[in-house]
């Protein structure tokens, strides 16, 4: 089967989060898994041996099989997306080209090398070789065209945190880990102790590929189910890398899973909506201690009143 790669290219607008913006309109004619390019992300240096040239174009990516209504798709696709622009000011264009389907297996890596995601950590997919500086902490991942490459802001300011938060000994849950990138980065700051949480399998199935990838301890395993229902304790630090009105829901339960020292990071979470995350820590009886911002996302860290 031949499959149409569908590659919309934008320029930045403001602080929209305009790669998040284009993936719902994706998402909207049914093509729910995209990769997304972003020039500014540089690769690590030293690790490209065949002179690999950086991104010029912010651009989303999607993939649709030919069967015949690929066409409608995309013309739905280009309606939405006049209408983000007339919303957002975000103005895209859209380019097609037909892949036969083992290239279409291999299109989606291309754009993804290692890239540093704080001063220490480093991610790397699992076709890549690198080679670690002194100090750096390299992180393996097989994300599957599902799953994001660890490199988007809410995803880095997680792992910012981890590597300021948690210390040797701690034990982790992660809400919603997907590719669980934050479970890894966990593990290599000391926690010896984690579970990774997701309602979706095929995120579950390949967090634990990716633990088993990176030889993360065997206190750290991932289960399918819903928020935090089946977490069954209370952990030292808990991360939740979610949408807002998510983490607003996972706050009315969040008791179940801390203890009087425990600290939560919580990201996916726009500018803007910020304060009701911050309403919503006040009325679950937490304080905000730190907060961060990159590219209009948040992260926001929280403990229990004293």
């Amino acid at each position: 089967m031949s499959w149409l790669e569908i590659r919309v290219t934008y320029s930045p607008c403001g602080d929209l989060p305009a790669d998040e913006l284009i993936a719902e309109e994706f998402s909207a004619v049914g093509i729910g898994s995209v990769s997304v390019t972003l020039p500014d992300v540089e690769p690590v240096e030293g690790w490209d041996p065949g002179g690999y040239s950086q991104d010029t174009e912010y651009a989303v990516t999607g993939y649709l099989p030919m069967d015949g209504s690929e066409g409608d798709a995309v013309n739905d696709l280009k309606g939405r997306l006049e209408a983000l622009k007339q919303r957002t000011g975000i103005a895209c264009d859209v380019a097609t080209d037909t892949l036969p389907e083992t290239d279409w297996n291999e299109s989606w890596k291309e754009n993804f090398k290692p890239v540093h995601l704080t001063k220490n950590f480093v991610v790397r997919p699992t076709w890549e070789a690198y080679e670690p500086a002194e100090g750096e902490k390299v992180i393996s991942i097989d994300p599957g065209m599902a799953f994001g490459t660890g490199t988007h802001p809410t995803t880095r300011l997680c792992v910012e945190m981890i590597e300021h938060h948690a210390k040797e000994g701690m034990t982790v849950l992660d809400v919603g880990t997907g590719s669980g990138i934050l479970l890894v980065a966990a593990s290599l700051c000391g926690a010896t102790e984690g579970l990774g949480v997701d309602n979706d399998p095929v995120a579950v199935e390949t967090a634990a590929e990716n633990l088993a990838l990176n030889r993360v301890p065997e206190g750290f395993s991932v289960i399918c189910a819903d928020l935090i229902s089946q977490a069954g304790k209370a952990y030292d630090l808990v991360v939740a890398n979610i949408l807002a009105e998510v983490v607003v829901e996972l706050l009315g339960d969040i008791h179940k899973v801390v203890h009087d020292d425990s600290l939560v990071i919580l990201s996916g979470i726009l500018e803007e909506k910020g304060p009701m995350v911050e309403a919503r820590l006040e009325e679950t009886g937490f304080v905000l201690t730190e907060s961060h911002a990159e590219e209009s996302w948040l992260v926001m860290v929280a403990k229990k009143k004293a």
